[in-house]
């Protein structure tokens, strides 16, 4: 895979989740399935904020965490936002993860190694899979609470951005 073509899935993997994160009811914000969890409006903001950080992390090797721990404890205190917040953050964010990416040389992308706090040294490329694997599965996680809000969603949702082709 060129970084062109991982550039290109990533945000094609990122384009159903402005539409879905709008499916979220604004008086919902607060609910989550169990204790343990995100609220919905946590879990939006966890998935706009984490884009800078994988950006970070695969570009330059910096993730702002030393252990998986500290960024357990980080993900304690993710604020609550509502669909537009999180879509402007997550726009924003996404747009520099782009970026960032984008800087590397095909090179640093498929040869190059790094330290990453979830799996330790790993190939550039692997650890920019494992953005979009965050990113895919907090998105399924999503669309799993919209189900068990009673919201109407279907496999288009997860996969498109409403605009079948």
């Amino acid at each position: 895979m060129t970084l062109q073509n991982y550039i290109s899935y990533f945000k094609e993997m990122l384009k159903p989740t402005a539409p879905m994160f709008r499916l979220v009811p604004p008086d919902k914000l607060g609910w989550k399935p169990d204790e343990r969890s995100f609220t919905a409006g946590q879990l939006m903001a966890h998935m706009a904020l984490s884009l800078a950080l994988y950006g970070r992390g695969v570009a330059a090797g910096d993730w702002g965490y030393r252990s998986m721990r500290e960024i357990f404890l980080a993900n304690r205190r993710t604020p609550e936002m509502t669909a537009e917040e999180a879509i402007d953050l997550m726009e924003r964010n996404a747009d520099e993860f782009m970026r960032m990416i984008g800087t590397l040389s095909e090179e640093e992308f498929s040869f190059g190694e790094i330290d990453s706090p979830q799996l330790g040294r790993v190939p550039r490329w692997r650890a920019a899979m494992l953005a979009v694997e965050h990113h895919v599965n907090h998105k399924a996680e999503l669309f799993m609470y919209l189900k068990l809000l009673g919201i109407r969603v279907h496999t288009g949702t997860l996969y498109t951005d409403g605009n079948v082709r």
